[in-house]
């Protein structure tokens, strides 16, 4: 089951692409559009729970497609994330007093663009009545490590090596992990413990 529909705004070819397949990894419908301009007609074409805007874009920058989602009922309540290389305190509290939910600089993390996706929706769902209260088994601390070498960019072989463990025992504690967090793969395990603050 899909947990929403994401439009991200962007004009870097390379982003928009990262940032799909993590979005659709982690069970999330994405649209892309290249430009501010297309990003308004696509938001016309589609209903989207939030928007990734990038605030430098050809056409029309991501405030300005952000003021004019504001001005419109129909998308007053959508999230928007802003992803941006500008890093100045003005720049993002701007971008916040427009109508922005959240604001992230240039370079990312992209596990961390979509544990905050992930806490906005939540927060929205639980704000508009919809049931969310979802069950975590706690990780033991050896699987606690073992996602913490997952999320520092560790293969299955050098967590072994780290640990002190085989390889194959490394693949079980991944699968029991996966089952704990309800996940199906690293990437969304990585995400689902951010989200959850396990590191």
């Amino acid at each position: 089951m899909m947990k929403g529909k994401i439009l991200i705004a962007e004009d870097e070819k390379k982003i928009r692409s990262l940032l799909r397949l993590y979005l659709e990894q982690n069970e999330y419908t994405v649209i892309t559009a290249k430009n501010g301009r297309v990003a308004l007609e696509r938001m016309k074409e589609n209903t989207v729970d939030l928007i990734v805007l990038d605030i430098l874009m050809p056409e029309l920058s991501g405030l300005d497609v952000c003021k004019e989602l504001r001005k419109n009922y129909k998308y007053k309540d959508v999230p928007v994330i802003y992803l941006s290389s500008l890093n100045e305190k003005q720049s993002i509290i701007s971008g916040l007093e427009i109508g922005g939910d959240d604001y992230m600089t240039k370079p990312f993390d992209p596990n961390e663009l979509v544990a905050r996706i992930n806490a906005i929706l939540r927060r929205t769902k639980n704000n508009r009545g919809e049931k969310t209260d979802i069950y975590y088994e706690d990780l033991t601390f050896q699987e606690t490590q073992i996602v913490e070498l997952m999320e520092r960019g560790f293969t299955n072989k050098e967590i072994a090596l780290k640990l002190s463990l085989t390889e194959g025992t490394v693949k079980v504690y991944n699968h029991t992990i996966y089952q704990k967090l309800q996940v199906r793969n690293r990437t969304q395990a990585i995400v689902r413990a951010k989200e959850i603050q396990l590191i």
